[in-house]
């Protein structure tokens, strides 16, 4: 076992820290991409269960409550990884609160499902399902670029105007003949 970094520092804890997510986000990125994929194909995996339960086959009803707690504890994993790449790996914040909404409303889900409250149960199924999808969407869209550094007279100038179309980055640069 290798001596800690950290026992070696001034008030150091002794213990041996994580990666750094803000020199590395793309690592929180990816985690966050896998938990909300794995989250994702649970909820999808609930309705199939449900339907293979309506169509007859009475031994779902038991893998559909399964599933459930799998759904409830991936979700809570889901939160978790979600705030590290907000607040660690200095991503957007939006994920952790659909996250955090996502594990509230599975867990009345839940609650819902053993009491046998349909008529609520299913419409908030359906948009779960649709909640888990649009954020599993969300996280594997690129990011936008980040700003770009000011340069005088450039796209990423204070005022916004670059060069004009049809023109030259030399014609209008101020203070230099075009010849």
């Amino acid at each position: 076992m290798q001596p800690s970094l950290a026992a070696a520092e001034p008030g150091g804890s002794g213990t041996r820290e994580s990666p750094d997510l803000r020199r590395h986000p793309g690592r929180a990125r990816g985690a966050l991409r896998a938990v909300t994929t794995v989250h994702a194909a649970a909820l999808f995996t609930q309705a199939v269960l449900a339907g293979r339960f309506l169509s007859g086959d009475y031994d779902m009803l038991t893998a559909h409550a399964i599933n459930a707690n799998v759904i409830v504890a991936v979700g809570l994993v889901q939160v978790v990884v979600a705030v590290l790449y907000w607040r660690r790996g200095r991503g957007p914040g939006r994920p952790a609160a659909v996250s955090v909404v996502l594990l509230v409303a599975e867990a009345g889900q839940a609650v819902l499902g053993y009491r046998r409250t349909l008529g609520v149960h299913v419409p908030l199924g359906v948009t779960l399902i649709a909640a888990g999808l649009l954020l599993l969407i969300q996280v594997w869209r690129p990011l936008p670029p980040g700003p770009v550094p000011a340069t005088p007279g450039g796209a990423g100038s204070v005022s916004g105007k670059g060069p004009r179309p049809g023109t030259s980055p030399e014609a209008s640069r101020p203070g230099q003949e075009v010849s």
